[in-house]
């Protein structure tokens, strides 16, 4: 009887032990907290910006000020996406603009784009 509950009590342990939290993510639908963030020390503004949006549809922008952000709640499941593109029009070798993608607070997704139509279009796909 001693061997079964000591063979029960490892076999928890260790169950236990290959959980982490951190580790663990969620396959069902799941509110997030989504933030856009766009910036350049270039330029003033983004000539385009579109973004997935709280519907899951894209919302398209143009001639916006720099830098600029957007934050919504949107729930997703394991393998939804978020996608960002931002861009600027007619600039020098020397442009550049960024994009980050953040999730809860924390930045899951950053790019920066260099060159005169500098782009930067980072994607996130929710379980990666």
């Amino acid at each position: 009887m001693k061997r079964l509950a000591y063979l029960l009590l490892s076999t928890t342990t260790l169950a236990m032990a290959g959980c982490s939290k951190d580790d663990a993510t969620p396959t069902g639908p799941k509110e997030y907290q989504v933030e856009y963030r766009i910036s350049s020390t270039t330029a003033p503004l983004s000539d385009y910006i579109s973004y997935d949006n709280e519907s899951g549809g894209t919302t398209t922008l143009s001639n916006v000020p720099l830098p600029a952000t957007y934050r919504f709640k949107r729930t997703m499941k394991q393998g939804d996406h978020l996608s960002l593109l931002a861009s600027l029009d007619g600039g020098t070798a020397a442009s550049e603009i960024t994009a980050s993608i953040l999730l809860d607070g924390r930045e899951v997704k950053k790019e920066t784009g260099r060159g005169a139509d500098a782009q930067a279009v980072p994607v996130y796909v929710i379980g990666q």
